[in-house]
């Protein structure tokens, strides 16, 4: 066998005498080249092929989010513990003129997309079901022996992960619904026709969702705290983010005090502030809210508030060193005052 370059590609060809080739001999060495020119071709194109469909499918994604009834529907078992209270009059009259205005598409979380109102004021969530279900792989896999025992895993692995969120919400709901914005949280999905709100997608396209038959939350809008960290140190407001930085330790002490926390302690993101007539700090995402009478105890919540401390003393470490002293030393009068002992983070 020997090797011949054609345009930087090596090709490879039985090796023949050439001195001694017949018309036949060169008829069917001429045939060899062609087919394997025919096979290359059919590799490239299927790669081509490939690679196109990749990039529809990135394409798509990146203009719409994946915002589709797919995402955003899905069969959800009945639990009669996330049934809420009825509302008083009041709160239902409001809630209704919210939901009478107009949705933007605003952007998606991990855990659902979100559209905010024309007023600007308030964020209409939907659940995104796609990490919270089985995928379609797992649902084709045929229900036979090992496949089916696959099958039943990740359906009951998916479906602990949905409680679990659902869960937090609706303990939020019931028990931190202020600090955590949420003027409604509809967690079981009913048959009867009801309140019809309209939305645009990230595409500009409208949509008439009947929210009876959507898992969906209503929140009040907030900032951020890195944003609002962001917005007042990078004008030089040293005192008013230190006030803030205390708003947030208020906010995770008065979820200590009622047996609750947050098993997700990334407070940059996860935290953020309403303006409004006055300025108050809220949990954005409580999708990982949780139980534990343990943490009205001061020995058992100052290790879980010193994880919110270290993202604090992290960011303003790499974005604001100039004011990292002041900062950290504001942060180390008000610990410990709550820890009621001298603290130094340096310790």
């Amino acid at each position: 066998m020997n090797f011949e370059r054609k345009q930087d590609c090596y090709i490879l060809y039985p090796q023949i005498d050439k001195s001694n080739m017949t018309n036949k001999d060169r008829y069917i060495r001429f045939q060899q080249v062609v087919n394997l020119m025919k096979k290359n071709l059919r590799l490239g194109s299927a790669a081509l092929f490939v690679l196109l469909c990749f990039g529809i499918a990135r394409g798509y994604y990146n203009l719409t989010d994946d915002f589709r009834i797919g995402n955003y529907m899905h069969e959800v078992p009945y639990h009669i513990a996330w049934e809420n209270q009825p509302l008083s009059h009041e709160e239902q009259a409001n809630l209704d003129k919210i939901l009478d205005q107009k949705f933007e598409y605003l952007g998606k979380g991990a855990q659902s997309f979100a559209f905010i109102s024309e007023d600007n004021k308030y964020i209409l969530k939907l659940f995104k079901f796609k990490h919270l279900k089985p995928s379609w792989l797992v649902e084709w896999l045929p229900p036979v022996g090992i496949l089916n025992e696959i099958r039943e895993n990740e359906r009951i692995k998916k479906l602990e992960k949905l409680e679990s969120v659902f869960n937090g919400y609706n303990l939020a709901y019931d028990c931190h619904r202020k600090e955590s914005g949420l003027l409604y949280v509809h967690l079981n999905r009913e048959t009867c026709p009801g309140k019809i709100v309209h939305v645009t997608d990230k595409l500009g396209l409208p949509h008439q969702l009947n929210l009876s038959e959507i898992i969906y939350v209503v929140q009040e809008k907030a900032v951020t705290t890195r944003q609002e960290m962001t917005n007042l140190l990078s004008k030089g407001f040293v005192l008013t983010a230190i006030d803030r930085v205390n708003q947030i330790f208020d906010l995770y002490l008065q979820e200590y005090a009622k047996g609750i926390y947050d098993r997700d302690h990334g407070v940059m993101h996860n935290t953020g502030f309403v303006h409004g007539e006055t300025v108050y700090p809220i949990h954005l995402d409580i999708g990982k809210l949780s139980p534990s009478d343990n943490m009205k105890n001061l020995e058992v919540y100052r290790s879980d508030l010193m994880k919110v401390v270290a993202k604090f003393d992290l960011w303003f470490k790499e974005n604001y060193p100039q004011y990292y002293p002041e900062l950290v030393q504001a942060m180390e009068n008000r610990l410990s005052t709550i820890f009621g002992e001298e603290f130094s983070l340096q310790s």
